[in-house]
């Protein structure tokens, strides 16, 4: 996450009491975004808080899986999307934001509440189909089907996920080579050899009783009637959430108000489960 920026610009107004009052630190560069409902977001750095609160459906958290390019939001002490500041005695737990009536303890110490706006940009990071293979050629596709094998979580399409293409379960199907063809089992259709493609032979069964399963057996080559049920495709796509709020102005309830030129409020990641 980028260090928190914050430039003090301007102080503007100053109470009666000899012009001192609490200035707000923004000391959250360590502290991490928070979510829930639709939509607030929150920092918590001990006994202080940050909090925007954006009227954007946020469903199966879907904000942060939805591509946005700079999007603006304007946000104001009253209206639809706010920033809000506050420092407490104690320090607030996640639960506090997430509530619609905010429990009365901790008790809130000092309060300012925001004008700006808030730029909101989504991009696409990476996607993995999290098979326990590294894959560095993003175009290679095994099978030929509509997913490259970094999303492909049955790579030679064959019946059987990648990951489970591990005999001596190390968690890396790239050393296992049943028929020692040179092929490793997750990208060879007939993993032992015997003629018969792996599709259609048996998981489970072991016709020749020698504790080997068929589909490993070179021993067996008798084919299922039909070729086992297609599986579905299963990968993740991981997504990065930027927030910038420009042109804070804070006030709080005496009437202080200090203007801020630009705060980086900070970065959230998000991932989608895509199924075919």
């Amino acid at each position: 996450m980028k260090k928190l920026s914050v430039f003090l610009i301007v102080l503007i107004t100053l109470a009666c009491d000899d012009g001192n009052f609490n200035i707000p630190e923004f000391n959250f560069s360590n502290a991490s975004i928070e979510n829930c409902g639709n939509l607030v977001l929150f920092k918590i750095n001990g006994t202080e808080s940050l909090v925007l609160e954006i009227n954007e459906d946020n469903t199966n958290n879907s904000f942060f899986v939805e591509i946005k390019d700079n999007k603006s939001f304007s946000l104001s002490e009253n209206g639809n999307n706010t920033v809000t500041y506050r420092t407490f005695d104690l320090e607030p737990s996640s639960n506090y934001f997430c509530q619609n009536i905010p429990p009365t303890s901790p008790l809130v110490i000092n309060q300012w509440l925001g004008s700006g706006n808030l730029f909101v940009t989504t991009v696409l990071e990476s996607e993995n189909d999290n098979d326990n293979v590294i894959e560095t050629n993003l175009e290679t596709n095994t099978d030929n089907d509509s997913f490259p094998d970094y999303i492909d979580s049955d790579d030679d399409n064959d019946g059987i996920l990648t990951k489970n293409e591990d005999s001596n379960k190390d968690k890396d199907p790239t050393n296992d080579d049943t028929d020692g063809d040179g092929i490793p089992d997750y990208l060879d259709e007939d993993d032992d050899n015997d003629g018969t493609l792996t599709i259609y032979e048996s998981l489970t069964e072991d016709d020749d009783v020698d504790g080997i399963p068929d589909f490993l057996d070179n021993d067996t080559s008798t084919p299922l009637a039909e070729p086992r049920d297609p599986l579905n495709n299963i990968y993740i796509k991981y997504y990065l959430t930027s927030f910038i709020i420009e042109s804070l102005k804070l006030t709080n309830e005496d009437g202080n108000t200090i203007q801020y030129d630009s705060v980086m409020f900070g970065s959230k990641t998000g991932t989608q489960t895509i199924t075919n």
